[in-house]
């Protein structure tokens, strides 16, 4: 969704929500829990005069210091390359694809090859009749950037409906050791979590997604934030990651982050309703360069979050993830 205010790429000074003495606005979901976060290191600016309206980030797979983005609706079928430095590494474009409303990408490991997911999932007025994943191999050069414009095929792509209505969506994750893309809605009064086969039958047919979860434990909108322009949407799921191992899962709003946990073998259903840490953001209106988060990605190890919002040259930001959260 695109809200008309100046948006710089960021994450922040993550604070511990005391719920002993909660300040107003910044009270978690029942049994949420809080843990202190405070390892913010801004990395550098984004370089590109192209990617200005950041809709989803990943790290590599292949070069722990480059990150793949998209841009939001109205750009053409291109990913952009950059450095955590923010180095501009160029763009490539997908054959055959178009960006309807690119929202979300996701980076992973596919029998032995390196991966890249592109999710076409975005619908505002929730409209669409259909909703496409595109995948691709990763390009793997280094070094020098992507220029002119490397173009690059489909390696396959995932053509699906839901099964009950349509639905807005800018929060995608790849669970690759289950063989499943994760999708979660953003307009619902509680965010639904879907599931598509990761490599399904080719068909000309869209598949059905599966609903598998409500995520009934973001925190809905405080009444400070209903005060506020924009406020009623502080709680919408707007990206969402999981580490290589598939064990962790970030969900990101408008206001805060979230770490949800699971065992190996452990269904996503059953963690989703379970009470994740709070990477507690300050909050949009007190700070002028976090007011429009749309993107989130976990480093290559899982020790970091990288997290943006929407902006021209905006700045890139990461937050350390303390062993005690790892390890949940």
């Amino acid at each position: 969704m695109r809200v008309p205010v100046i948006c710089l790429l960021l994450i922040a000074n993550v604070a511990l929500i005391d719920c002993r003495n909660p300040k107003s606005g910044d009270l978690p979901a029942p049994g949420t829990a809080t843990q202190q976060i405070d390892t913010t290191v801004k990395t550098g600016t984004i370089a590109s005069d192209h990617l200005v309206e950041c809709s989803g980030i990943d790290i590599s797979m292949i070069h722990e210091d480059l990150l793949w983005a998209v841009n939001d609706s109205g750009d053409g079928p291109y990913l952009y390359a950059l450095g955590i430095d923010g180095q501009d590494r160029g763009r490539i474009r997908i054959a055959g694809a178009t960006n309807q409303d690119w929202e979300d990408l996701a980076t992973f490991n596919w029998k032995d090859r390196a991966m890249l997911l592109v999710a076409d999932v975005g619908d505002n007025r929730q409209h669409r009749s259909r909703y496409r994943m595109y995948i691709i191999e990763e390009p793997g050069r280094c070094g020098e950037p992507f220029d002119p414009p490397t173009t690059v095929n489909v390696a396959w792509s995932v053509s699906f409906r839901y099964p009950n209505k349509n639905h807005d969506a800018e929060a995608v994750g790849v669970d690759s050791a289950n063989g499943q893309i994760l999708i979660l809605t953003k307009r619902d009064p509680q965010p639904m979590l879907f599931s598509l086969p990761l490599k399904p039958p080719a068909t000309d047919q869209p598949l059905m997604a599966r609903q598998i979860a409500i995520m009934n434990r973001l925190p809905p909108p405080s009444v400070d934030d209903l005060r506020l322009p924009f406020g009623k949407f502080r709680s919408q799921p707007t990206a969402m990651d999981l580490t290589c191992d598939g064990l962790k899962m970030v969900v990101l709003t408008y206001k805060h982050a979230y770490l949800f946990s699971r065992k190996a073998g452990e269904a996503w259903q059953t963690i989703v309703n379970a009470s994740p840490l709070t990477v507690a953001l300050p909050l949009p209106q007190k700070t002028h360069d976090l007011v429009q988060r749309e993107a989130a990605c976990f480093s290559r190890g899982g020790d970091r979050l990288y997290v943006n919002s929407e902006g021209r040259h905006a700045g890139i930001y990461q937050v350390g993830i303390p062993n005690s959260m790892r390890g949940r």
